[in-house]
C-alpha cells in the first residue's frame, strides 16, 4: 500500500449524494473514482478505485472522503 498525505485543504464531504463516476480523495488511500455504491441507505458503501491503491470497499458512515 502506498501511504498518501492529504492534501493541506483536505475537509471530508458530506457523502450523501455521492455516485458512480464522482472523483475522491481519501485521507490514507488518496485520489479514486467511485465505481460502485451498493448496501443500504442508512449504511452505504462506495467501491472506489484509488490511483495508488488499488480498488477498496468503503464504508461512507465511517470514511472520510472529499468530493473532488
Amino acid at each position: 500500500m502506498v501511504e498518501h498525505t492529504p492534501s493541506s485543504d483536505f475537509v471530508a464531504s458530506d457523502t450523501s449524494g455521492l455516485k458512480e463516476g464522482d472523483k475522491v480523495e481519501h485521507q490514507k488511500f488518496g485520489f479514486g473514482v467511485v465505481i460502485k455504491m451498493e448496501g443500504a441507505a442508512h449504511n452505504p458503501i462506495a467501491t472506489v478505485k484509488f490511483d495508488q491503491n488499488g480498488e477498496k470497499k468503503i464504508m461512507l458512515n465511517y470514511a472520510k472522503l472529499r468530493i473532488l
